[in-house]
């Protein structure tokens, strides 16, 4: 009972250590990196972007250089997260303010656009799905504190992957003659993306929020403009609030913009188990020595390789007999090691040397013993 506990415990050992080998082998895992290439766009004219300036986190309100006392206002954040599991997601948050000075109009866009990687890894050169999802939420907002008018909109969501393509489109507007705040929401899921083995695709988001404020008359004052996109409060004073605007009660989220990347294999690969075309073998580990190497190959006395787990002493790849290792890879010759062809020749030539020394030794001798005699003869 004892024996039997200890023949059984290495091989339990060795299989634990394999099942633990292989789980790690091949996790496939997606992660997504971004950079931030947003710009920002102040006017008098309401849509008017032909002046873009770059969006500085240092510095967030993107501020008429001539006017520095126009109120506008542009915020942008994002984060990622589950990167390197089955799932990652990129988060976006952003929010675009406006207010008029007097006897003037004021325009204020935000382009929040990114570039984004997403990397798949772990694959084992097995095909896969990634399935991207999006879902963006959001508040149009103006305030009726004058007799102005003031509009806010969103003109639309897209984001490009080099493997596919998927994006919004146009999103709600709000008219200048409302008052209020209005809520928008788009969601667009389940866009594929095919592919085999590790991969980095390259792709870009883009967003536009805009706001326009304009003021009322000689007895009125301009109204505020705001997109709130996942910020509640992007205000350079207090004519952007979450007092104001964040009274609807979004308890639905995100809030912002979301993109979610799915990884799931859709082929077997070395390690799952099952062997698959192009596979010899697959006991659902990744171990070599065990009979199925990593690379889902058999491993056989006579392949090169010694296998110690197989119990072969030796593999010179071959199954020959008589050359130092036997035909089922033990070391041959435990008394007189076997001799290959080449030793042997060289044992003959060894004993034909001995032979011939033999020989010519005694004759010497006998020749030296004569010589000395005569010459003790002629004294």
């Amino acid at each position: 009972m004892n024996s039997t506990k200890a023949s059984l415990s290495p091989l339990i050992v060795c299989l634990l250590f394999g099942m633990c080998f292989a789980s790690g082998a091949y996790a496939q895992s997606v992660s997504v990196s971004v950079v931030n290439n947003s710009l920002c766009f102040v006017s008098d004219t309401d849509n008017d972007q032909s002046t873009p300036v770059a969006y500085s986190l240092a510095n967030a309100a993107c501020v008429e250089p001539s006017a520095v006392n126009d109120l506008n206002a542009f915020r942008v954040t994002s984060t990622t997260s589950g990167n390197g599991t089955s799932a990652a997601v990129f988060d976006l948050n952003a929010g675009v303010a406006v207010d008029a000075n007097s006897f003037s109009s004021e325009y204020q866009a935000g382009r929040i656009a990114y570039a984004y990687t997403v990397s798949v890894t772990g694959t084992g050169g097995a095909p896969w799905d990634l399935t991207v999802d999006q879902q963006m939420q959001g508040l149009l907002a103006t305030d009726s504190d004058g007799t102005g008018s003031a509009n806010a909109s969103s003109s639309g969501v897209s984001a490009i992957l080099n493997l596919g393509s998927v994006s919004f489109g146009a999103l709600t507007t709000r008219s200048s003659s409302s008052f209020g705040s209005t809520p928008f929401s788009a969601s667009r899921t389940g866009d594929l993306i095919q592919g085999v083995g590790d991969t980095v695709l390259s792709g870009t988001v883009e967003i536009t929020l805009d706001a326009f404020s304009e003021w009322g008359g000689f007895f009125g004052s301009a109204l505020d403009g705001a997109v709130l996109f996942g910020i509640d409060d992007v205000s350079q004073s207090i004519f952007v609030s979450i007092d104001e605007y964040a009274t609807w009660a979004r308890a639905v989220g995100p809030d912002g913009y979301q993109a979610s990347f799915s990884l799931a294999l859709t082929g077997g690969f070395c390690g799952d188990g099952t062997t698959d075309p192009g596979e010899e073998c697959d006991d659902g580990g990744t171990v070599n020595g065990d009979g199925c190497s990593s690379n889902c190959l058999i491993e056989f006395c006579g392949d090169g390789i010694t296998q110690a787990g197989l119990g072969e002493q030796c593999d010179d790849g071959g199954n020959v007999a008589g050359d130092g290792c036997s035909a089922t890879c033990t070391l041959e010759g435990a008394g007189v090691p076997a001799l290959s062809s080449s030793g042997l020749a060289i044992l003959i030539l060894s004993l034909l040397g001995l032979a011939l020394f033999a020989t010519l030794v005694p004759r010497r001798l006998s020749a030296l013993s004569v010589s000395r005699d005569g010459s003790q003869r002629k004294r």
